[in-house]
């Protein structure tokens, strides 16, 4: 388990976990147990038990009784639903927020983008991660911490399914976002990162009607 001094030990575990179960080290029909955790990540059972249960909130798994916790594989009509409810939220947030929006924040997103383009083409966990960096970062711009988390969480059930196909995330809508963010048009803004979210349905096959 990697540690970082400023992170709790609850959140080392709640990292080491995520980080396992969206690089599909466990197969899908595992059922983890807090006893089995415990020993893996060699600590007691409270923070294990306080990372399966945000774990567990953000519906990356599934509490069953007396047997332990498996592992939600979203369907396409979850990943679907997801990506509608991101579209409305953080296009209609970049609208009524627009006036938040600074040089500085501006640079911050553009200095992101530099730094997926400097990732390795195969490291595909990177390029979603840097993907989600991005979005959070312009989303935490209008200091909304409930619509924040609930953007985090949708994040992270589209995660799984990314990184495990090995899909990359693109920034050359971002960079255009950027630019007319710089330039006050928000308009075409708001029409780029509705097009940005929307264009990951392409990623998968969507379900029959």
């Amino acid at each position: 388990m990697t540690k970082h001094p400023n992170d709790s030990l609850k959140q080392q575990v709640y990292n080491a976990l995520f980080s396992d179960i969206i690089n599909g080290n466990y197969p899908a029909d595992t059922i983890l147990t807090e006893k089995f955790l415990m020993e893996k990540y060699n600590v007691s059972r409270a923070p294990i038990r306080e990372a399966l249960t945000q774990l567990t909130g953000t519906r990356l798994l599934s509490s069953m009784p007396r047997q332990g916790y498996k592992i939600l594989q979203p369907s396409a009509e979850q990943l679907l639903e997801v990506i509608r409810f991101r579209s409305a939220l953080e296009c209609s947030f970049l609208e009524m927020y627009r006036s938040y929006i600074d040089a500085a924040w501006i640079q911050e997103l553009r200095s992101i983008c530099i730094n997926y383009s400097n990732c390795p083409s195969g490291d595909f966990m990177s390029h979603w991660r840097y993907n989600c960096e991005f979005h959070l970062k312009l989303f935490s711009i209008y200091g909304n911490h409930y619509a924040y988390k609930l953007l985090e969480d949708a994040l992270n059930i589209q995660t799984i399914f990314f990184v495990q196909k090995q899909h990359s995330a693109s920034m050359d809508l971002h960079l255009a976002l950027v630019d007319y963010l710089e330039k006050g048009e928000i308009k075409m803004a708001v029409s780029i990162l509705k097009a940005d979210i929307e264009h990951l349905m392409l990623s998968f096959s969507p379900p029959a009607s």
